[in-house]
Formats: structure tokens, C-alpha cells, sequence
């Protein structure tokens, strides 16, 4: 089983410290079918829930050593023997012969490194140690980072001395918007405040955590208590984990990034932003891709050349539109100021995430459609059209090929909604969507969906024309259902 990587996330509520553990089941039942000797490392950003994950499981037989950047190698290990008093660790003077004493006497417990990135700051020869101690003397060994460019090439590059030392690569996940419902519903808020705290806060476990011990929530108080008023907590971690995750580079990856959460997501668009040639920027929208996981691309179904930049993480994506943007105002003392902008664009930050949920809600079939798609995802593209109006956008496509069904949706994150209205618009815009060809497409079977907070009136008319109207409390149902 060496050097075999599997990335999971799964779903189970069981009891620990101040909040339930949630989804967390896959993960759980590969650690449990582990029996014997083995090593396993779990890579995750930081406040995800690996250090819980790992000592939730393994509880008493498990000895953590986590490793901070800041110190001395003899420095952190007096640290590890003060708090270990009653396992008689030895006072050494570095890491090499600590861990020969733990992994022979200690054998029967599982050691779990935690955060091993940071030993490369500490001793650059740690990683070839190790290597040579767990060929030696195989111990149950779990290793965690939350560097995630670091960590992968620790453990998944042929060229690293772990290569291939790993049974398990366990990749820790974000919690999925229905995991952050019901936790949200255990602590007494609204399906509303879920969808509001899901599209800033994102799945990270930690902030629902800090969420549960407050008496009482309001998103928005909690979003500039947050990240705008002093001493704004996540504003400096966001900054300060995303630094550390780009190194020398960093000022140019947050060029990129802030592009590309203002709408400027095209290739040549955050060369402009930027100031660059697009020759330029392609390693680095590789790197954000592929090495630090933070972006991805989109392409519409018909044609993959138009395609564009989207942030994957919500924290990362409204930190960067909404509070990044505008950070001259908290870095020059002008708080106020700062607090009535991200106020005014709060809703709207809100907005633009509501479609992504309802995609995702979709397809894990929490929300069900008349037929299995074979895809969902957003559609945009051009058509012949009066001067200066060639495009158009459709909030989400479904598709199954086999019986050319078709369903064309639209998100509004708004109280009211006009249903009737936004159908029109939905249609015309159907219209443009070639598919399966110009000529098939009068013969699919079409389905029109329109999802928002609430609606002027439930259209009892649009019953028996493959038209939907879902809101949050039909959405609600399906989730507690």
C-alpha cells in the first residue's frame, strides 16, 4: 500500500471538546480499518480540523509533537519534554536522536507530528532523518501541514526523501454547505444565517467553533467585528497564513487573486489588472492552480477556449473582494470609513456565492431534479445580438445526454422575487444555448428552475410546465429530509 494516495470527506456528528464533530466518516473509517504498523499524513489549511481529527481517533495512544517555525530545535524539544513529563522523554539537543528514543520506546503509541513544514525552518535535514528512522524502526507514525504546496511536495514528489513512505495521504476538506446547515441548526441559527456564514466563512470548522460560543449571532456585526474593527483577527490570519503559504512571491499571487475576485478573471484581463504579459502570469496561475489549490478554471459546456479564473475557497474569495480591496483604509487607521463599505457590499458578497451553494446542493442531489444530470455547472457564451450586447450568462445548466433533457436555472439571493419575470429573461437567454446542436435543440425536453430567499408569490401557474420556484424554506425541507 505504500505511496498510494487517497483524498477523502464524508459525513458523521460524534462528541468532542466544544462542538460536534462533523463529516468527518470517511476519514474515519480508513483510520479505523489501520490495524498494524503503518504511517498516514494529513494535508489541510490551517483552522480545517486536522490536529482534532487525528487526536478525536486515536485519543490516549496518540503523542502529539507539534513543531512551531519560531523556535530552536533544542528549544522545542525541552517544550516536548516539559509536557510529557510521565513518558521520561530524553533531553537531547536534537530531533534526530529524540525520535530514535520515541519510536523505540515508544512503539505502541501513534506519534503525530504536527505541522512538519515547519521543521524545514527549524532543520533542513529533519525530512532526511526521518526518512532514514522510519525505514529503520517503522512506527505508527501520522504527520500533518497546512502548507499545502509544502506538504505535497514532502510527501507526493518522487524527489522528496518521504516519497512513498505514506500509506494513506489524507486530504482534509472544507465541511459542505449541508454539514454547515445542521451545525448551524444545532446552535439555534436560521437556514438564512447558514447560507450567510457558509458564503463568507466558508466550511472551515474552527470559525463555527468560535460561532457556537457566542450568545448571540448577527452576521454582519460578526463579519466587521471579524475582519474590519480592531484588532480585525481574520483579516491579519487570512493575510498572514496566505504570505506564508506564497513566500518571496506573495505581493504578485495577491495581485493575481484580487483580480480575479473583482470579475477580471480572464486571462488577458489579470495581465491588465496586474500590469503583465500573459506569458507572464501563466506559471503563476499554474502554481494557484495546481500547488496551492487556491483557484480553478471554468469553461462553459459548448466551447472550452472562453474559459475563466474562479477562487475556490469562500473565506479566500471574500477576503480578497471585500475586505483586501480596501486595505489602505485599515491599514491607515480609517476604520469607519472601512466599516460602512463592507456593510454596503455585504449582501452583494452574499449574492455572488448563493449560485455556487445551490450548484453544490445540487449536485450531491440534496436538491433533486426531474432526471440525473450528467453535469451542472454555469453557462455563459456569446450570440448574435443588437450592438454592444453579445453576451449572456445563465446562473446554472443541467444536462443529461441519453434523453436530452435540459434544465436552465437562475439564483437570486433577494426577499420577493419576481418569478415571472426572471422566467422570461431565463428563456431568452435558454435560447442562445445550442444544445445538443443548433439543429436538436427544438427537440430536448426543457426544465426552468428560479431559486431565491423568497418569492412575491409561490406561481401556482408555472405547476405542470416543468417550471420550479425553490426558496430557503424549500431548501430547508430538502436538507432535513
Amino acid at each position: 500500500m505504500n505511496g498510494s494516495f487517497i483524498y477523502l470527506s464524508g459525513i458523521i456528528p460524534v462528541r468532542y471538546n466544544y462542538m460536534k464533530f462533523y463529516n468527518r466518516e470517511k476519514e474515519i473509517k480508513v483510520l479505523d480499518s489501520i490495524r498494524r504498523d503503518f504511517r498516514i499524513a494529513v494535508i489541510g489549511r490551517r483552522r480545517i480540523g486536522k490536529t482534532r481529527l487525528v487526536e478525536h481517533f486515536y485519543k490516549d495512544r496518540c503523542v502529539t509533537f507539534f513543531i512551531p517555525a519560531e523556535k530552536a530545535e533544542k528549544e522545542i524539544i525541552s517544550g516536548w519534554v516539559d509536557e510529557y513529563t510521565s513518558l521520561n522523554l530524553p533531553k537531547v539537543d536534537n530531533f534526530k536522536e529524540f525520535f530514535k528514543f520515541v519510536f523505540i520506546h515508544l512503539n505502541q503509541k501513534v506519534i503525530f507530528l504536527d505541522e512538519i513544514q515547519n521543521s524545514l525552518k527549524v532543520n533542513k535535514s529533519f525530512i532526511f532523518d526521518l526518512q532514514r528512522a522510519i525505514d529503520k524502526y517503522k512506527p505508527k507514525l501520522v504527520i500533518s501541514g497546512s502548507l499545502i504546496s509544502v506538504m505535497k511536495k514532502i510527501v507526493e514528489d518522487y524527489k522528496s526523501p518521504l516519497y512513498g513512505r505514506f500509506d494513506f495521504i489524507i486530504k482534509l476538506n472544507e465541511l459542505d454547505f449541508k454539514t454547515i446547515f445542521t451545525l448551524c441548526k444545532n446552535i439555534g441559527l436560521s437556514c438564512e444565517d447558514s447560507f450567510k456564514l457558509f458564503a463568507i466563512f466558508g466550511g472551515v470548522p474552527k470559525y463555527y467553533e468560535l460561532i457556537e460560543k457566542m450568545k448571540k449571532v448577527n452576521v454582519e456585526e460578526l463579519v466587521l467585528d471579524m475582519f474590519v474593527r480592531y484588532p480585525r483577527p481574520l483579516y491579519e490570519e487570512i493575510k498572514t497564513m496566505l504570505k506564508e503559504e506564497f513566500g518571496r512571491e506573495h505581493k504578485t499571487f495577491f495581485s493575481i487573486i484580487s483580480s480575479i475576485s473583482q470579475g477580471k478573471n480572464k486571462s488577458s484581463e489579470i495581465a491588465g489588472f496586474i500590469g503583465k504579459k500573459q506569458t507572464e502570469i501563466t506559471k503563476y496561475l499554474s502554481l494557484l492552480r495546481s500547488d496551492f489549490e487556491v483557484i480553478q478554471r471554468e469553461t462553459p459546456f459548448i466551447t472550452k477556449k472562453r474559459g475563466i479564473y474562479v477562487i475556490k475557497n469562500n473565506i479566500i474569495s471574500y477576503w480578497f473582494r471585500a475586505i483586501w480591496r480596501y486595505n489602505q483604509l485599515l491599514e491607515t487607521g480609517d476604520e469607519k470609513q472601512a466599516v460602512n463599505i463592507v456593510k454596503k457590499n455585504l449582501n452583494k458578497s452574499i449574492s455572488l456565492r448563493f449560485e455556487t451553494i445551490i450548484i453544490d446542493l445540487l449536485k450531491a442531489e440534496v436538491i433533486k431534479l426531474p432526471f440525473t444530470p450528467d453535469q451542472i455547472s454555469r453557462q455563459w457564451g456569446k450570440f448574435r445580438g443588437e450592438k454592444g450586447k453579445n453576451d449572456y450568462e445563465i446562473d446554472l445548466v443541467a444536462i443529461q445526454n441519453k434523453s436530452n433533457q435540459i434544465l436552465f436555472g437562475e439564483c437570486k439571493w433577494k426577499d420577493k422575487v419576481d418569478a415571472e419575470k426572471i422566467l422570461k429573461g431565463l428563456k431568452e437567454k435558454s435560447s442562445y444555448f445550442s444544445w445538443p446542436s443548433e439543429k436538436e435543440k427544438e427537440q430536448r425536453k426543457e426544465y426552468f428552475a428560479i431559486f431565491a430567499k423568497s418569492f412575491k408569490n409561490k406561481v401556482d401557474v408555472f405547476e405542470g410546465k416543468n417550471v420550479y420556484c425553490i426558496d430557503l424554506k424549500d431548501i430547508e425541507k430538502k436538507i432535513i429530509k
